[in-house]
């Protein structure tokens, strides 16, 4: 079974790590537990160690005892996965600027194992721009974050902050040791979503059904991999927990932002529906009803054509959302738009559009075809990314950018 070292923070959730610890020792983890010194404010070692679990405490750290200054090293060394759980805000701001000062900060640095933070602090701080620095930093360079989650907090105030609950903790353990989960840890990936305006006049726009659950799904599985990622986003969805949003409304603000983000990014999901068409002439103010009316449409920039222009080398994936004749269409996008792979879906019927479900058809740039069912925007957002690392095992391409059009 895998080594799971347990670090806990000086954080009020802090008591509810006997409970996490007393599962996992129930489900055959072998546990050791690191306390920090602000951690011992709300878990005592004994509370922990009646768990089964092996505690380790920084008076225990001296730095001048070669048999205590290689405890880190050795803690290190001995876990395959490291869960900083509750991290506050003070935690992760050590740890993102590579501190050491303690038994807990210094065993992280010392350790190549995977890292998952599982943040829990007021929403102020969580969402103070120095916090939001940190993390990225931290993502930057592998760790995973599961949380915060919003709700009610222990100062009386209700937003995202939290620590997520003991038992979503032990499902997300039980799949990251399951399918070694981290396999995007250190990606950054970038996703577009929704559909985006054109307006017309102040008050009127052309925009699509489309939704941005699917892009969405993706957002949130790439990120559950280990990827740390940029949503950039033309839909009214809730911003997931862990992902940053970049919110746009035209055609021409996502490409925008797009090729900025395109420039860190390792993968690109391109899985807005991006409008084909603009009015010529932006009316400043409201167009009077006075009868039919003429509208002068030009086509809107495409994300797509200009990443590839850009990035002539990059490995690209791309989606087909059609009606009718979608193979054939999407083979030939695959084809005129040299693509490395095309996701093709059929919006016809009402069929994806503001859906929870979708089905699609990979299809390579060998022409082979992978089909999956009707299934669940999550679980097709599994199914897409699943295709696309495989794909991308030994691919010389340093960075992969994945473009989707539906």
């Amino acid at each position: 079974m895998p080594k799971l070292l347990i670090c806990i923070t000086g954080s009020i959730a802090a008591v509810k790590l006997p409970l996490l610890i007393h599962k996992l020792a129930e489900k055959g983890f072998i546990c050791k537990v690191i306390i920090s010194k602000d951690g011992l404010n709300f878990v005592t070692p004994m509370a922990i160690s009646a768990m089964g679990a092996d505690v380790y405490l920084d008076e225990n750290f001296d730095i001048n005892s070669y048999d205590q200054v290689m405890q880190h090293i050795n803690l290190g060394k001995w876990a395959d996965y490291i869960l900083i759980c509750p991290a506050s805000a003070n935690s992760i701001a050590k740890l993102s600027n590579g501190y050491a000062d303690n038994l807990l900060t210094a065993t992280v640095l010392a350790s190549e194992a995977h890292k998952v933070v599982v943040p829990a602090m007021n929403q102020l701080m969580w969402k103070n721009s120095l916090t939001q620095k940190n993390v990225s930093t931290l993502q930057e360079h592998g760790f995973v974050f599961w949380g915060p989650a919003s709700g009610l907090q222990a100062c009386g105030d209700n937003d995202v902050g939290r620590m997520i609950e003991v038992e979503e903790i032990l499902e997300r353990i039980n799949t990251l040791v399951g399918a070694q989960a981290l396999i995007l840890s250190g990606k950054h990936v970038v996703i577009t979503a929704g559909g985006t305006k054109e307006m017309i006049d102040p008050v009127r726009y052309i925009s699509n059904h489309s939704s941005g659950k699917m892009a969405y799904a993706l957002a949130e599985n790439a990120y559950a991999l280990g990827a740390r990622v940029s949503l950039i986003s033309a839909s009214n969805l809730p911003a997931p927990a862990g992902i940053t949003i970049i919110p746009v409304s035209s055609g021409t603000e996502m490409l925008n932002a797009s090729l900025e983000l395109a420039a860190t990014a390792d993968i690109f999901i391109g899985a807005a529906a991006v409008c084909d068409y603009t009015v010529k002439q932006y009316t400043s103010q409201k167009i009077k009803k006075s009868g039919e009316i003429t509208l002068d449409l030009v086509p809107t920039p495409d994300i797509l054509t200009t990443i590839r222009t850009k990035y002539p080398k990059l490995f690209m994936v791309g989606f087909a959302a059609e009606t009718n004749n979608l193979i054939q269409y999407a083979k030939d996008k695959l084809i005129n738009k040299q693509l490395d792979m095309i996701v093709a879906n059929d919006v016809s019927n009402n069929k994806v559009f503001n859906k929870n479900t979708n089905q699609v058809t990979i299809i390579n740039k060998d022409f082979t075809e992978f089909a999956s069912g009707e299934e669940s925007k999550d679980n097709i957002a599994k199914f897409i990314l699943q295709h696309i690392i495989k794909s991308c095992q030994g691919c010389t391409v340093a960075a992969i950018r994945i473009l989707a059009l539906n």
